[in-house]
């Protein structure tokens, strides 16, 4: 599974980050990126909730990701079980999770930042702040 992970994550590199983008030609966003590397293990992740989604949907609706995230079926798991291709999410600002990324082993994530597209971060003091929980599938 390693080697499939590394060969997927040099498929991301340089893709940019765009809001309600779905496509690795065009760019995605965080939904869209799990969206995507989640179809390569056979996991199908529905792209929204039957709503337009506008880029400051959380200032409205605050509990929508997480409302979302929990229809997405999975077992939740701690920060201290955490493996490869468990789902993560946090809270960026104000309490309110917004953002997702893919664990790629125990320690780190993959994740689309609107800032520098695709990246991969430790999931260390600064995340470990913001972390509110993981999902496992399969």
């Amino acid at each position: 599974m390693q080697e499939k992970l590394q060969r997927l994550i040099s498929r991301y590199t340089n893709i940019p980050f765009i809001h309600n983008g779905r496509s690795l030609e065009n760019g995605v966003d965080c939904l869209g990126f799990i969206i995507l590397f989640y179809k390569e293990f056979g996991i199908y992740m529905p792209s929204d909730d039957g709503e337009p989604i506008h880029e400051d949907w959380y200032k409205t609706d605050p509990e929508r990701y997480i409302r979302g995230i929990r229809t997405m079926g999975g077992t939740p798991v701690s920060i201290y079980e955490l493996k490869p291709l468990d789902l993560v999410y946090f809270a960026i600002s104000h309490n309110i999770i917004t953002h997702t990324g893919i664990m790629i082993n125990n320690y780190e994530f993959a994740h689309m930042s609107p800032k520098t597209g695709f990246t991969i971060s430790p999931l260390d003091r600064l995340w470990g702040r913001r972390f509110r929980g993981a999902l496992r599938f399969k």
